[in-house]
């Protein structure tokens, strides 16, 4: 169900450190579109991030979207592997919308700031994958929407299917 939430009063911004537990408890409600992380796990991936940003609307974070660029060493299996397959890139490594801010656009703003940086440094190439086991509907439709392109389908433990998305980036 859509909840107006006040989209008048809500700001994009970077991703800082105030906002851990709040992106901790976003992601941990967001299971199984995305993997359950410890604390720990979270500022890992943090620290490795290229560029992360949040949804707050009026301080709450309600939307977050996580990113690593090629080279960093990220132990995910899907990163791993496209680290093999691309080598200027921006990966997501997750999106994030709480359930009650769910079709008001954010997600959509996130990735246009996602697209914004991607060609400010040069970026050719935006990475992601989406879980079609078990399945994600609900991402492989908002992806499409967007103009990503499926390319390819993997398996990698048992039960855990995702298809590959990539967006390619012209130079502004």
């Amino acid at each position: 169900m859509k909840q107006d939430l006040g989209k008048e009063n809500f700001m994009i911004r970077e991703l800082c450190s105030r906002d851990i537990e709040s992106v901790l408890k976003l992601n941990n409600e967001s299971i199984p579109a995305v993997n359950e992380l410890l604390i720990s796990e979270l500022e890992d991936i943090l620290s490795m991030s290229q560029k992360s940003w949040v949804v707050d609307v009026e301080k709450n974070i309600v939307a977050a979207l996580i990113t690593l660029g090629p080279g960093v060493q990220y132990q995910s299996n899907n990163y791993t592997w496209l680290e093999t397959q691309f080598d200027n890139y921006c990966y997501v490594d997750r999106i994030m919308v709480d359930i009650h801010a769910k079709r008001n656009g954010f997600g959509k703003q996130l990735y246009a700031a996602l697209e914004t940086y991607a060609k400010e440094i040069g970026v050719e190439v935006l990475l992601c994958e989406v879980n079609i086991e078990p399945p994600n509907p609900q991402s492989l439709a908002f992806h499409t929407d967007l103009g990503w392109d499926p390319f390819h389908d993997r398996e990698h433990a048992q039960g855990k299917k995702v298809r590959y998305f990539k967006k390619r980036i012209s130079a502004g």
